[in-house]
């Protein structure tokens, strides 16, 4: 009775599931990029994209800021089973101003949609290609303290990861009914900040295969 009670306690430990992991990915690329600009005489000096330390989003000057961030995912391994995934940017007070300078953030609040690239190549277009339909939304609300971000973008990288679309980035932009030339918006650390503690991050939760 001993021998059986040892052996269905082994079925049972072997029969368990693995323990879930968390993957805390860094972006391979990330930029701010100007849409609905005019893209007429001196386009190249107007419409430039900005690669440094912040991530625009927002309304200024003669065109709108929507900022790319491209995560791979081979640290989650083949066969896992992505259970959460959460896109985090830090909020740090600062929103974008005319030239790209940095302001201090009035009382507005902003809503900021998520959409899955569709151009492999962002720079390949004067505006890269973007799903219509949000896959993910979050909201800042007027006069908030700095902190964390977060978009539930689950659906997406579980897509990514089973290789159902290409991964070819997530854009962040203004809901479509804020969106416009006089609205600013935050302007996030991005992956070249100098406080690597504030950078953008992908939090992936995942059982692993088998």
């Amino acid at each position: 009775m001993r021998l059986v009670a040892v052996i269905a306690l082994a079925l049972a430990l072997s029969a368990s599931p693995a323990a879930a992991a968390t993957a805390v990915i860094a972006p391979s690329a990330d930029v701010g990029l100007p849409f609905w600009c005019d893209w007429g005489y001196d386009w190249e000096e107007r419409c430039y994209v900005d690669g440094g330390r912040r991530l625009p989003v927002g309304g200024v000057d003669d065109k709108v800021w929507r900022s790319a961030l491209r995560f791979p995912l081979a640290p989650v391994p083949a066969g896992a089973t992505v259970t959460r995934a959460r896109l985090r940017l830090y909020f740090d007070g600062v929103c974008v101003a005319p030239r790209l300078a940095s302001v201090r953030c009035g009382p507005r609040g902003y809503t900021l949609d998520g959409h899955r690239i569709l151009s492999s190549d962002w720079f390949d277009e004067r505006e890269v290609e973007l799903d219509d339909v949000a896959t993910a939304s979050t909201t800042l609300p007027g006069g908030a303290a700095p902190g964390w971000l977060t978009w539930d973008v689950t659906a997406l990288v579980r897509a990514w990861h089973r290789r159902l679309v290409p991964n070819y980035g997530l854009l962040l932009k203004l809901a479509e009914e804020e969106e416009d030339f006089d609205v600013g918006g935050p302007y996030f650390p991005s992956s070249s900040f100098a406080d690597s503690r504030l950078r953008p991050r992908l939090a992936v939760e995942y059982l692993p295969p088998g």
